[in-house]
């Protein structure tokens, strides 16, 4: 099958890779020219345009950063509403309603909408074991569920309602960066009181204060090493979004807004484009109390 992928960043270039491993032919298009280097080096084609690529596959998937440039991709000039209907399949994490919105664009030319985020980073994107949320009208799982199953170890089927695999995703986030500051302020505490944050790290990590994101992140953060595998403005975005749709339907969480101010103080410090688990570094420094404190 030849699948269109655009948005080439550290989850698209894993998804295109893993694609062309599995044995489709994949079109690809991004803003930057490294990563349509790069994923030409991989065997992917670059066109020129989204419209192009739409036009030059049987499912194209966007994996962008946000919401605006999901439009621009779909409405924008040369997008993709503007060649033959093809599905789209969004793996971006955006607002619920604004995948509602781009469901009933994407149907009025014809074709489907799969609402379908993921969530496990660059390295499960590229070996094919991502967790991916679903949501979608039963005719385009089924026309694509050989693609699901190369990109996803687990696909959860959320309902046939794109926004609600959005939902999920957003629930999924926000606890994802309530454990990640918290994880870095228990080492960060444990630090100061004198004993050795990788030891504590790996004693968490084996115990019941484990999480996979702080397992995932802490090791890195610890050694210094902020290279932005996932960046701290995209997850400030997630939470913000997050929070936003629990406003919206009457619910709060004073946990999620807590991390929520964590980050945003890490971006206001010059931490925007590190890793998210860069947030160490705050509590490390002292300009963050930890939760409760």
């Amino acid at each position: 099958m030849d699948i269109g992928v655009i948005g080439i960043g550290n989850i698209g270039l894993g998804l295109a890779q893993r694609l062309i491993d599995r044995g489709h032919g994949v079109n690809v298009r991004d803003l930057r020219k490294v990563p349509e280097r790069i994923a030409a080096k991989s065997g992917a084609r670059v066109l020129p345009t989204p419209a192009a690529v739409a036009e030059s596959c049987e499912l194209l998937i966007v994996a962008v950063v946000d919401a605006a440039q999901v439009d621009e991709v779909l409405c924008g000039p040369g997008g993709v509403l503007s060649a033959p209907p093809v599905d789209v399949m969004i793996c971006s994490t955006i607002a619920p309603a604004e995948v509602e919105r781009f469901a009933r664009l994407v149907r009025a030319r014809g074709a489907e909408l799969l609402d379908a985020p993921v969530s496990g980073g660059p390295l499960k994107a590229r070996n094919g074991t991502l967790s991916l949320m679903l949501a979608c009208a039963e005719a385009a799982r089924l026309r694509h569920s050989a693609v699901l199953a190369d990109l996803a170890g687990c696909t959860f089927l959320v309902s046939d309602k794109p926004g609600d695999a959005a939902r999920v995703k957003l629930i999924n986030n926000l606890l994802a960066g309530v454990h990640l500051v918290a994880g870095a302020a228990a080492l960060a505490t444990g630090e100061r009181m004198g004993l050795d944050p990788r030891l504590l790290q790996q004693v968490i990590s084996a115990s019941s204060g484990q999480s996979w994101i702080t397992d995932d992140r802490m090791p890195r953060a610890l050694d210094g090493d902020h290279a932005p595998r996932a960046h701290m403005q995209i997850l400030t975005k997630d939470l913000t979004l997050a929070l936003q749709m629990l406003q919206a339907a009457g619910e709060r969480s004073p946990f999620g807004e807590a991390a929520l101010a964590a980050f945003r103080t890490a971006c206001s410090t010059g931490l925007a484009e590190h890793d998210d688990g860069a947030v160490l570094e705050l509590f490390r420094r002292r300009q963050l109390a930890a939760p409760g404190g």
